[in-house]
């Protein structure tokens, strides 16, 4: 019998779980279908449609809508594996996959109450607690296991200008954009600033948002990045929001100027923050916006070799090759 690994993940347009999940997902389903094609099926279990259509365009694998109703119909072999990376499983599930003993591994889960067997994997969540191993459940956590592209375990100084002006301003506030931070930080910046403006709209960003009518010579706006690494080095400064894109400005070895944008992203915010390697914007709001201008010259102002000595050992990037490591040890084992 062909065994399953079922990918139980969530992603939407940032009202309950932000798009990051299902590009971190993705890249292990990537790793583990070249490594286990063989060995095993694949699954995807998924609440909302915006993650169920990236899924679908990248995959052609099974997806199941994820519900309590649905999940009576999956039938679990013992020896199938759950990922999950939702912030924490719903205990139903858990309980359903305690009662057959189901491997499994999980993401950023702090609750252990019905977690009885498998791996936590906290590259994200450790900043809001750290949890110790028990009895069948192995820990990791920390920013060695923070899931970046693998371009970014590649380090390279940032171009500095000469006579240390800045002139670029990259703009990233991955997923859906839903609250219209790249149109309110753009307009501001265009309105009060001489600066270029470089902007990243992912896919998923609805095409009634108004970044798509905003036009300005000094506006390039950027399409289905490949590589978004290579575009941050061609800049001077990183405006983004708490999540993905802060992590991977900060493995770039910038000091990015980032927003609160929803309540989840706080307790890394904080982290970075206590620890002097980014720059704190506050609440995303249009009085926060106002200090954009001041926040900037504080930049100007960085010993920029210290900061990317310092943030680009704070996370190596090398995070998708241990975690990696880990799944196929734990797969196998």
């Amino acid at each position: 019998m062909i065994k399953t690994i079922f990918f139980r993940v969530d992603g939407d347009d940032g009202k309950y779980s932000g798009l990051g999940h299902i590009s971190r997902t993705l890249k292990f389903y990537t790793f583990l279908k070249k490594k286990l094609n063989n060995k095993f099926k694949f699954v995807f279990l998924s609440k909302y449609k915006e993650g169920i259509n990236i899924i679908k365009n990248q995959t052609n694998e099974k997806i199941i809508r994820f519900s309590k109703e649905s999940l009576k119909k999956i039938n679990f072999n013992k020896n199938d594996i759950v990922i999950i990376d939702t912030l924490g499983a719903e205990n139903f599930f858990l309980k359903k996959l305690n009662k057959k003993k189901i491997k499994k591994v999980s993401f950023d889960e702090l609750d252990l109450k019905n977690f009885k067997l498998g791996l936590i994997i906290n590259g994200i969540l450790f900043t809001k607690k750290k949890i110790d191993s028990k009895k069948n459940i192995k820990i990791y956590q920390g920013t060695d296991y923070l899931i970046l592209d693998k371009s970014f375990s590649k380090k390279k100084f940032p171009f500095q200008r000469k006579g240390g002006f800045l002139k670029k301003i990259f703009i990233c506030s991955g997923g859906a954009d839903y609250k219209n931070f790249l149109f309110k930080i753009t307009s501001f910046l265009l309105r009060y600033t001489t600066y270029e403006i470089n902007v990243v709209i992912g896919s998923s960003v609805k095409k009634n948002n108004k970044i798509f009518n905003l036009k300005n010579k000094r506006l390039n706006k950027f399409f289905n990045i490949a590589n978004i690494k290579d575009l941050m080095e061609k800049n001077d400064v990183i405006i983004c929001t708490g999540g993905t894109i802060m992590f991977e400005s900060i493995s770039t070895g910038f000091k990015p100027i980032v927003f609160e944008n929803y309540k989840h992203q706080k307790y890394a915010i904080r982290y970075f923050l206590n620890k002097d390697q980014i720059i704190y914007a506050k609440k995303f709001n249009d009085k926060n916006i106002s200090n954009l201008d001041l926040l900037i010259n504080k930049i100007d102002k960085l010993n920029k070799i210290r900061s990317f000595k310092k943030n680009t050992k704070e996370i190596d990037g090398k995070g998708l090759f241990r975690v990696n490591k880990i799944l196929i040890d734990y797969i196998n084992g």
